[in-house]
């Protein structure tokens, strides 16, 4: 027997706001989490010149990381969004499993990288004391641990790596094991940290992202006609995913429905998608399908929507093939015009911007949409520059990663 998966535990670390009310608030205030970087997180002159920042300052230290020294970013903000998930689920209850989105190795001179003061290396301050977490899929597994949910075996413990569409993918990999019957309740979500000058310069190389002079809080500008590419961002997001049942033994609030999850790869390159769109196509459907719906059903749409050219453009395509004429009536909104791009931990973040539209029934708007002159490719409704209200029963969330990866969820209101 199939079982219905709900949400009923969100958290967020974002340059949009910390914790998921401030998070929401802002989003569907509109408001931008981009600044400018240089002369602070990069030098003078660096040709990458914006980013979307976490604020650090009512960040707090999670218990796991009680015994003090120096704490990476990828693990400090994965735990705090754990554990802001993780206050809905009384302590003592168990967790099953954990499916976490990361990018990172566990490479010593690479955490080093992510600590802020880059001072010299010191290898006392780099590996870590026996006993504390080595991964931040570690560090969520440790946080569990103290709360008591229990210490989720190594082949529960799945660390996804599967670039911008990690996030999606962990939550859509734990809606599988529960509706299958293997967990009852398990965390899911992803953290990316790596808001740095040797990443930036990598993504720089690529092409891939914006170096034009403007403001901050234009950088960013999915589907519009100037589009010129991605801002670079951090942030980690993490969700409590639970059988239905359980959920209501216990008198959990639901926070949404996951319904349906698909995945394809493109089996093409690196980092470009294909022209034809057809495995991008096939994985909507296919979320669609697994939801037990028809594109029709489907109320809006949760773009990737990167801000480049050629991602804006082909899934802008794809979504006309998907729905037909139905597309210039489908809304779409671009969450990364607002916060950048958090790359692996996209599709956790965009997930809760999913469940906080079905709750207040507002669609986020598509910061910076330019509405006097329009691509003739992206000509759908991108839900431009001010937040809408709407009757939103399902959405759509897209997640399209380098390599070719292709996810999409599709998250439902509580009925």
């Amino acid at each position: 027997m199939s079982r219905t998966v709900v949400v009923t535990g969100m958290g967020v670390v974002s340059p949009l706001g910390n914790g998921v009310e401030a998070f929401g608030r802002r989003m569907l205030a509109g408001e931008s989490g981009i600044r400018g970087l240089r002369g602070s997180l990069v030098p003078e002159g660096f040709p990458v010149p914006y980013g979307g920042v976490v604020e650090r300052g009512d960040l707090p230290m999670p218990r796991v990381f009680a015994e003090g020294g120096r704490v990476p970013d990828c693990h400090r903000f994965g735990v705090v969004a754990v554990e802001e998930a993780l206050a809905s689920v009384p302590e003592g209850l168990p967790v099953d499993a954990v499916a976490w989105g990361t990018a990172e190795a566990i490479n010593y001179e690479l955490v080093e990288a992510s600590f802020r003061d880059r001072g010299p290396l010191d290898p006392e301050a780099v590996h870590w004391r026996e006993g504390r977490p080595e991964s931040s899929l570690d560090a969520v597994a440790r946080a569990l641990e103290l709360r008591g949910h229990g210490s989720p075996p190594a082949e529960a413990r799945i660390a996804v790596s599967s670039a911008c569409a990690s996030g999606n993918q962990a939550v859509g990999i734990v809606l599988q094991r529960i509706r299958s019957g293997r967990w009852k309740r398990a965390v899911a979500g992803g953290v990316d940290a790596r808001l740095l000058p040797a990443n930036l310069m990598s993504f720089h190389l690529l092409s891939a992202l914006i170096t034009e002079d403007c403001p901050p809080e234009r950088a960013s500008r999915p589907f519009s006609v100037d589009r010129r590419g991605f801002v670079r961002s951090e942030g980690a997001a993490a969700l409590v995913l639970e059988d239905l049942e359980e959920a209501e033994r216990r008198g959990a609030e639901i926070l949404g429905v996951v319904r349906g999850y698909a995945h394809t790869t493109d089996a093409f390159h690196a980092t470009e998608g294909r022209e034809d769109c057809e495995a991008v196509v096939r994985a909507m459907a296919g979320a669609i399908a697994d939801a037990g719906l028809r594109p029709t059903a489907i109320d809006a749409v949760s773009a990737h929507g990167t801000s480049t050219p050629l991602n804006d453009r082909l899934e802008s395509k794809a979504l006309k093939l998907l729905f037909g004429e139905a597309a210039w009536r489908t809304p779409v909104t671009a969450l990364k015009s607002q916060l950048g791009h958090t790359t692996v931990a996209a599709g956790a973040i965009e997930a809760v911007s999913c469940l906080l539209m079905l709750r207040e029934q507002v669609l986020a708007p598509t910061l910076n949409y330019r509405e006097d002159e329009i691509d003739p490719q992206c000509d759908l409704d991108y839900v431009p520059n001010r937040a809408r209200p709407a009757a939103l029963r399902r959405i759509l969330s897209n997640s399209l990663g380098f390599g070719g990866h292709n996810t999409c969820l599709v998250f439902e209101k509580v009925p």
